[in-house]
């Protein structure tokens, strides 16, 4: 699994399989004043059997929110829009209000401070000089002059006085008539959701699904390595020749990525994403999800909370609220003829385990032992080590698997121990192999 491969080479910092509800979730999903979650788009799986015939490398793509839904600009707090010092009429102060669309990545929070004051449209000057908390580099100052009409929008743009670079984060300022008090200041909320998740699970309904991947924009922003990784190394690759070659080994993957022969166009396009399950057994059907996720974000604090929430969610044994979303994928095996490839899976075989005991249960929820690149006809002959014949199967669907359920042919469990199977074919061939079953 890549997460696993990440964690052990130390690039990955966070990996969640459930996020409960803050206190007022559910409204902050809905409400006009507040940032509102969306389902990324277009999302489509692609699986692949690798040449050894043993897993699947399933393909994970999707669309990016766009920012003119994903982003909210917050209403500016004007708390301190009256100077400290000043007796001005709360009435007469100037309305502030704000227009465009976020084009950052992350939330953030602006301050401004009025350096001069007066009569909005009649004041030859005002001026109000803006920075990003916490980036304080990136900043500006607003001319007012006696021309400005009430409520035309102000262009927010910010220089960086360490390069001079100017860049646009999409907002407008307004303000309508009346007073600027000196040294009045008040603070504009910025807010973008924070990445997605990329869940994975069995069951219809998902009340199994579990977090596979999680995409942060803000913790590739504070330097998380698997995020930095992504969204400027694996991202840019993909975009651009398709491939990219991981400085290690992913189990399942090897050391290149590679979507040339697997997306339709070879790339990803310009505003697409895209992540991989190279953990995902032969002969299972596997449902897949993206979602986009957030965290509380305060603009007085210019904070993040640490609850995470999804524009869908999945608790311990509540279903999926969107299971509609969910893609089914089968990763199919064919038949084939060279017995050598044949395995058993999962060996050992554990009853008892669950999803939450056993790190690869998603492969093998069902209790059964599957028999991998069978023959299209065949038979199937399970002993004890003692040569007693428990099971048996004549396999004529043509499929590349068979199915063991762990009885024996009374439809009795099998006791614990150690068991020899036999795949014969119709021509005489046969090949042994030992699974070992676990109670």
């Amino acid at each position: 699994m890549l997460l696993r491969s990440l964690r052990a080479a130390g690039l990955v910092y966070v990996g969640c399989a459930v996020f409960a509800h803050g206190p007022d979730r559910a409204d902050a999903q809905t409400r006009p004043d507040s940032l509102t979650l969306q389902q990324p788009a277009n999302v489509s799986v692609v699986p692949v059997m690798n040449e050894n015939r043993t897993w699947f490398v399933n393909y994970i793509f999707w669309d990016d929110v766009p920012d003119s839904i994903a982003a909210f600009i917050h209403p500016p707090d004007t708390a301190g829009w009256n100077a400290p010092t000043s007796a001005t009429d709360q009435d007469s102060l100037a309305v502030l209000s704000t227009s465009g669309s976020y084009l950052g990545s992350i939330d953030r929070t602006v301050g401004f401070r009025a350096l001069e004051g007066g009569r909005v449209g009649v004041t030859s000057r005002i001026r109000l000089r803006y920075e990003i908390i916490a980036e304080e580099r990136f900043n500006n100052i607003i001319n007012v002059g006696a021309g400005y009409v009430a409520g035309d929008p102000i262009p927010c743009t910010f220089i960086d006085e360490t390069s001079g670079a100017t860049f646009d984060l999409g907002f407008n300022l307004h303000l309508s008539e009346g007073l600027v008090d000196s040294n009045g200041v008040f603070v504009l909320g910025l807010e973008d959701f924070e990445g997605y998740h990329i869940w994975r699970g069995v069951t219809a309904n998902g009340s199994d699904l579990t977090v596979i991947g999680e995409l942060s924009k803000e913790e590739e922003f504070m330097g998380a390595p698997i995020d930095v990784l992504y969204f400027n190394a694996i991202l840019p690759a993909l975009r651009t020749t398709g491939v990219f070659e991981f400085p290690f080994n992913v189990p399942g993957l090897g050391d290149r990525l590679d979507i040339t022969d697997v997306h339709p166009n070879g790339v990803l396009g310009p505003n697409e994403m895209a992540w991989f399950d190279s953990n995902a057994f032969n002969g299972f059907t596997y449902r897949y999800t993206v979602t986009s996720f957030d965290r509380d974000y305060s603009v007085s604090s210019h904070r993040q909370g640490l609850v995470k929430f999804d524009n869908c969610m999945v608790e311990q044994g509540i279903p999926y609220e969107c299971a509609s979303e969910l893609l089914t994928v089968p990763t199919l095996v064919t038949s084939q003829n060279d017995l050598q490839r044949v395995y058993a899976v999962p060996n050992p075989y554990r009853s008892g385990t669950s999803q939450f005991s056993t790190p690869n249960y998603h492969n093998f929820p069902d209790n059964k032992v599957r028999f991998v690149n069978v023959p299209a006809a065949c038979t199937l002959r399970i002993y004890t080590v003692a040569g007693d014949l428990v099971y048996e199967i004549r396999h004529t669907s043509g499929l590349g698997n068979i199915e063991w359920d762990t009885n024996n042919t009374s439809g009795e469990p099998v006791a614990s121990g150690s068991y020899i199977y036999r795949l014969q074919t119709t021509d005489g061939d046969g090949v042994y192999g030992r699974i070992i079953v676990i109670r």
